[in-house]
């Protein structure tokens, strides 16, 4: 199945997947910056997963705990004839991303971390997504903003979601002044986009 077609199967039944300017944006960025090894939080059925591999030739490690989108993604990315390159994780990703981290394996290990799961759970897993990527690695995180509530482009935000817009805005901060991390941007565009490097130093 094309990339439009399974984008538009996505769409038709609910299943989140990226925004098709924020998905050209994360494509040139792959192609790039070329990276090696790419870490992926939040597969849903892979299509960002397949757009990254797509642009370069990474092998991906995609984390994702909805059994029917894993079962989903797997036959995704069989038919693109990525199976390969793809190792999908399932579970909660802060877990994974935890003992991931936990194994020393991982270390400086990443050259590109697409993070596009759980926004509450974003800035909990920034220090060990940091601690993953490579030093000059890029880190690119979707959905920002959040519909327009976070740093408050919409007003009155929904009592509802002020957890998350919390949330949300703390993350973007930790980004900005995290101190491994460089050449952060903020970009405005569909649902907001985060765009930083891993510093050399580190």
């Amino acid at each position: 199945m094309e990339l439009k077609q399974l984008k538009q199967n996505a769409t038709m039944y609910g299943v989140p997947v990226i925004r098709t300017e924020s998905h050209n944006i994360l494509e040139n960025e792959v192609i790039k910056t070329k990276p090696n090894h790419i870490l992926e939080i939040g597969t849903a059925i892979g299509y960002s997963g397949i757009t990254m591999l797509k642009a370069s030739t990474a092998d991906l490690v995609t984390i994702e705990h909805n059994k029917d989108y894993i079962k989903q993604a797997k036959k995704n990315f069989a038919a693109h004839k990525f199976s390969k390159r793809v190792r999908i994780e399932e579970g909660d990703c802060l877990v994974i991303l935890a003992n991931m981290a936990a194994s020393g394996k991982y270390n400086n290990y990443f050259d590109f971390v697409f993070l596009d799961g759980p926004k509450a759970q974003y800035e909990t897993m920034l220090d060990l997504i940091v601690m993953m990527l490579k030093p000059n690695g890029t880190f690119v995180a979707d959905n920002v903003l959040f519909r327009g509530y976070v740093e408050g482009e919409n007003k009155p935000a929904s009592r509802r979601y002020k957890t998350i817009i919390d949330r949300l805005n703390r993350f973007i901060e930790s980004c900005k002044n995290h101190k491994d991390l460089t050449d952060f941007e903020l970009k405005n565009v569909e649902d907001g986009m985060i765009f930083a490097k891993k510093r050399t130093e580190c």
